[in-house]
């Protein structure tokens, strides 16, 4: 039972995928026919796609191996076509709904086959690759780093005290910790900021060199410094964040790179393809009525004069490529 109500899902998937030829493109041999429903012919490859996604249940592909199980699933699919071929004779190829799935088919098919199907990963060069990789050497080869917030205070007794004063916080309480550079800090730059002294590396120039230590030897996230002596005055340190070095070579990366320029060049090609067809489209924009729209208003009362099928997929702007 669990199987027949599998491949009945199976035979409409299958049915979905539109096939409009019984000889795959490009294949050197005929198909074998297994049957013929009008106009429709059903081959050894309709049962063999429908069973593929099977594969690695072994215990299903097993109930089909006789001859009665092979006419069960050819029969499945032979009902499918009777039922489509009834439903388009009825009308059911004019519904919106059935329109609209048939539209956004025949869109992903169009991108796939002209622009994804046409890009290879031979159309990115290894110059190319290197180049990536080179020109964005921080996201693959970079330093420990770590991330404080600072207390700065001139007179040394004051800042003991502001001392005491932050490790009565909890460690993880964040803004307990601004809130008291908000209120002891005399470091204009970083007390506007809650302390932040931002991401920073051993080799930093920015922030003196006692600073860079003891920042450090901080270990864990919230834990603090003793006074940091400086020669603008005493300085407590709250660590906030540790950034572990990274080290990958190009010869690690290269299959990701690749990847990514490959993605890159499918989209521009997109986007190519989408402003050419446009020029010969008529497309006219009311941004009188857009400006009036109230989008969020509108999904809590939808338009009951436009049924769902009427309106187009939020990832249509994915199928043709929105990003270059």
């Amino acid at each position: 039972m669990r199987c027949g109500i599998l491949l009945a899902a199976a035979v409409l998937a299958i049915g979905c995928k539109a096939r409009t030829k019984s000889n795959p493109k490009g294949s050197a041999e005929p198909q074998t026919v297994l049957a013929q429903v009008d106009d429709r012919t059903i081959t050894e490859a309709d049962l063999k796609d429908l069973l593929a996604r099977y594969a690695n249940q072994p215990f299903v592909l097993a109930r089909y191996s006789s001859i009665e199980k092979k006419k069960e699933l050819l029969d499945s699919l032979i009902r499918y076509h009777v039922l489509a071929i009834e439903a388009r004779k009825r009308g059911y190829e004019r519904d919106p709904e059935v329109q609209r799935v048939a539209k956004d088919k025949m869109v992903r098919l169009f991108t796939q086959q002209e622009i994804d199907d046409k890009v290879n990963v031979s159309d990115v060069s290894e110059a190319e690759v290197r180049r990536f990789y080179e020109d964005h050497a921080a996201e693959y080869v970079r330093p420990e780093t770590v991330r404080v917030s600072q207390i700065l205070i001139k007179d040394r007794a004051k800042a003991q005290r502001a001392l005491v004063a932050a490790k009565t916080l909890p460690r993880t309480d964040l803004k307990a910790f601004r809130d008291l550079v908000a209120r002891e800090s005399e470091d204009a730059d970083s007390k506007q900021r809650g302390g932040d002294l931002t991401q920073f590396d051993r080799a930093t120039t920015q922030h003196p060199p006692a600073v860079v230590a003891a920042a450090f030897a901080l270990k864990e996230i919230g834990a603090l410094s003793d006074l940091v002596a400086t020669d603008k005055g005493y300085a407590i340190l709250k660590l906030t964040e540790r950034r572990p070095a990274v080290s990958r070579t190009f010869e690690e990366v290269r299959p990701e790179i690749r990847k990514r320029l490959l993605e890159h060049l499918r989209a521009t090609m997109k986007k190519k393809l989408l402003e050419e067809a446009r020029k010969s489209v008529k497309v006219e924009i009311f941004e009188d009525q857009l400006a009036k729209l109230d989008l969020a208003t509108g999904l809590a009362r939808p338009d009951p004069s436009r049924s769902p099928a009427q309106r187009p997929s939020l990832d249509a702007g994915a199928v043709v490529g929105n990003q270059p």
